[in-house]
Parts: C-alpha cells; structure tokens; sequence
C-alpha cells in the first residue's frame, strides 16, 4: 500500500517578485525619472582636476610677472652699462624653463577643460542645448567661431542646468579669456621679432599685462566650473 500523498500548496499566480534595481554609486551614470530625464556624467573628479590646473596656471602666470619684471629691469640696466651679458644669460636660464612649464600646465587645463565640458554637455536633456556636446569642444578649435561659440556653448550649459551662474560672471570670464589671448599674442610676436632693447622690453610689458589679465580670469574660471560642476553634479545625490 503507497504512503498517502501530503497535501501541495494552493498555485499563486501574481507579479514576479523581482530584485530591487541596483542604486548608482558614487561616480556611475544616474537617470533622473520624468520627461526630459538627465543622464548625469561623472563631473566632480574632473571638474576638481580642472580647478587645480587653472589655478596652478594663474599660480605660475604670477611666476612669469615676476622673471619679466626682473627681464625689464635687466635690459634698462644693460642698455646703460650697469649690468654686462651675463645678467641678461641668467634671464633666460629661469625664463625658459618657466615658459615651457606655464605651456605644459596650460595644455593639461585645456584638455581638462575639453573634458569637463563634454560631460557637462553630455549629461544635460536632448534639446536643451542648441549644439552637440562633440560641438562643444570642437567649436574651440575653429578659427573666428572660437570667438563666440565657446561662450555661447558654456552658457547654455549653465542655463539648462540651472547653475548659479549669472551672466555678468560668464562674460567677464570671457572677455578676460580673449583679451589675455589678444595681448599674449601680441607680445609674443613683440618679442620673436624685436630687434631693439626697446622693443623686447615693450614685449615684456605687454605679456605681464597678459599674465595679469590671465590671474583676474582664471579667478571667474574656476568660478564657471565649479558652480556647473554643483548643479549637474552635486556632491550629495
């Protein structure tokens, strides 16, 4: 005789019971629900890289005042005898180096800031920026539209976002980006093709008053970067 069958558990027939979706962690992509949902790119880290460098491109902007005020001085006093060539030799031993650091340092903010962009750009609505994020960076490399679109593309940015970033910031920050442009390149020519102590310290005037212009600019920079870093991508989410 079969031992008897132990009762089975009534079917349930419902919803499967399915694992709660995993939580973004710290760094990782983040949709936010509803219409016009942000995919929010990791901007903090780059955004701190980006603050450190221009802050060390103003830091070493100061530097280069200071080696060009001792270049001025240098040539008044070898243009009246006080000092011989050697004075002159020790100039360029700290200039150079100095400039090519500056460069260097330069190059690295750029990138950064190319970066940093992007991502800004990538994580905001479809729509809601009248060019790409690709446009976005490739809009710095163009000559005459370098003038404009950059200024326009980071103020969408900051609008779409909602940043803390009022207009009067934006635009001294640019105005002091082209001007710092227009003079360094004025006085670099200066000094490429001066053939005169007069001219060489007239160069020198003018990149200090480059390098002047860059330090007050980099203060509105890094003002740009870190208010749009906070809105798109805020330290508590």
């Amino acid at each position: 005789m079969s031992d008897p069958v132990p009762p089975q558990p009534e079917p349930s027939y419902g919803p499967p019971a399915y694992p709660p979706p995993p939580q973004p962690q710290y760094g990782a992509p983040m949709y936010a629900s509803g219409p016009g949902a942000w995919l929010v790119r990791p901007l903090r880290g780059i955004g701190g890289a980006t603050r450190g460098l221009i802050v060390a491109y103003a830091a070493l902007s100061g530097v280069t005042i200071i080696v060009n005020l001792w270049g001025i001085v240098s040539l008044n006093a070898y243009s009246t005898g006080l000092v011989g060539i050697d004075a002159l030799e020790a100039y360029d031993a700290i200039s150079r180096p100095v400039s090519i650091l500056s460069l260097l340092v330069l190059l690295a903010s750029g990138v950064c800031w190319m970066v940093w962009q992007y991502r800004a750009a990538a994580s905001l609505p479809a729509g809601s920026l009248r060019r790409s994020p690709g446009w976005h960076v490739g809009s710095w490399f163009i000559p005459i539209v370098s003038l404009w679109f950059p200024f326009q593309n980071v103020s969408d940015i900051a609008r779409s976002s909602r940043a803390d970033l009022d207009g009067g910031i934006r635009g001294i920050w640019w105005v002091l980006w082209i001007a710092g442009n227009l003079t360094s390149g004025i006085g670099g020519r200066m000094l490429l093709t001066g053939n005169s102590l007069p001219g060489f310290i007239a160069g020198l005037t003018i990149s200090i008053v480059s390098d002047a212009l860059v330090i007050v600019g980099a203060v509105f920079a890094w003002i740009v970067v870190a208010r749009i870093t906070a809105a798109i991508d805020p330290s508590a989410r």
